[in-house]
């Protein structure tokens, strides 16, 4: 007989973090233990795992009956798995609800030598006016800074000049958005412990520094939509999504060979491709007609492959035109990492790679101690970033990088992405 799983008791110097990616089709939580000696970089152990598949309507889109039911069901089944009760999470706000805006900020250099106070004083303007009109603030960072117009500095400390220019990157969501959100949550018994965007939590999960540092996009492919992230001399420099995913592919072929939306997907899952492979015109799949008993259509794995492949250079295509129009940065990027349920797609890389011009890779999860080798697969790659934010972010707060909204009713746990905090804390 199987016993209850006992929960550890929790160290002194341990916290819980836990996080939440509400997707079109499914809904995943992971929970992991954080390590936060002082003496000790912060380490993350993965103990929870939960995922829930929400069904899609004919409009490709979850109800938030069926997006409620996910979340109570993801939560509870990591909850068991790690013995662990969790009331706040942190959560992936999808890239096509992201609206990005570049600024500069130009202080004079009082003591004629750039210190800490300088830029912790040109960030705090920055932040001032960094949020897109219309909009929540989600996210604030520093890209570059330049002394005197001198270009190129990472970190200016140090260095002699009159005038400080900091070029600062920042996301926002639109209010209303946030708090649909939030009270969704609110009504599975849990609070919001930050709103991350998705593509930059991704991105933490996937990417090499040394990719971020010699240019390269990150394509998040999901079920309705594509997070993206750009990434420039170790910096973020564009982030948002596009209405378009691996769902609209389920859809085409239902569409096309009459066949149901759950039929369709399992066909692209098993028999889907991007490329047309040796013999593929006389391999055939049976697609059971949609209203019609008994009636099976048959289509070759070409066939099928001809309807997949003209949506997937779409969603391609529909980044391409959201990247920088710098021409500089952006002949700068020779790399593309595709991730997300949407890239295990056979062929994906390949047609990312034509389409964009840009050396391809697939994208998995850096493993974090504890999770397991499903929860490594690139439809958890979010999930798997929002934990490694959430670690960096003592090791973050230290670099001095700059936050978003710090205010009176800040907590003590800072990041150089900044976040909610303030406006969660009122709301909550």
């Amino acid at each position: 007989m199987a016993h209850p799983q006992k929960s550890r008791k929790r160290r002194k110097d341990e916290t819980i973090a836990a996080a939440l990616d509400i997707g079109a089709s499914k809904v995943s939580c992971f929970i992991a233990r954080v390590n936060e000696e002082p003496s000790l970089a912060p380490q993350a152990e993965i103990v929870g795992v939960g995922c829930y598949g929400a069904a899609l309507n004919a409009r490709m889109a979850a109800t938030a009956d069926v997006i409620e039911t996910g979340v109570r069901n993801a939560v509870e089944a990591a909850e068991r798995m790690a013995g662990e009760h969790v009331g706040r999470v942190l959560v992936g706000v999808s890239g096509k609800h992201l609206r990005a805006r570049r600024i500069g900020v130009d202080l004079e250099i009082a003591g004629g030598v750039v210190a800490q106070e300088d830029i912790d004083d040109s960030l705090s303007e920055g932040a001032k006016i960094a949020t897109p009109p219309d909009c929540a603030p989600l996210h604030a960072m520093p890209i570059g800074y330049r002394v005197d117009g001198e270009e190129g500095l990472a970190d200016p400390i140090g260095l002699s000049g009159s005038v400080l220019s900091t070029q600062m990157f920042a996301l926002g969501v639109r209010q209303s958005y946030l708090d649909n959100l939030a009270n969704l949550i609110e009504q599975c018994d849990l609070g919001v412990e930050e709103f991350v965007a998705a593509p930059y939590a991704a991105a933490e999960a996937v990417l090499l520094e040394d990719e971020k540092e010699l240019g390269v996009v990150l394509i998040d492919i999901g079920a309705t939509s594509t997070g993206f992230a750009v990434y420039d001399n170790g910096a973020l420099v564009e982030c948002g999504g596009v209405p378009v995913g691996g769902g609209h592919i389920t859809r085409d072929i239902a569409q096309i060979f009459g066949a149901s939306l759950a039929h369709a997907e399992r066909v692209k899952t098993l028999y889907g491709a991007a490329l047309i492979g040796p013999g593929d015109e006389h391999r055939f799949v049976d697609f059971p007609q949609l209203g019609v008993a008994g009636e099976v259509a048959r289509a070759s794995r070409a066939d099928v492959c001809e309807v997949i492949l003209p949506r997937l250079e779409e969603v391609f295509e529909l980044v391409s035109d959201q990247l920088p129009d710098d021409g500089m940065r952006r002949s700068g990027l020779r790399r593309v990492v595709i991730t997300g349920g949407g890239s295990l797609l056979v062929g994906a890389r390949e047609v990312a790679e034509r389409t964009l011009g840009m050396k391809s890779r697939l994208g998995r999860p850096t493993a974090i101690p504890g999770s397991p080798e499903a929860a490594s697969a690139p439809g958890f790659s979010v999930c798997a970033g929002l934990i490694q934010h959430y670690t960096n972010l003592g090791r973050e707060s230290e670099k001095g990088l700059g936050v978003l909204g710090q205010s009176p009713h800040a907590g003590s746990r800072s990041s150089v992405l900044g976040g909610l905090d303030s406006w969660l804390r009122a709301k909550f």
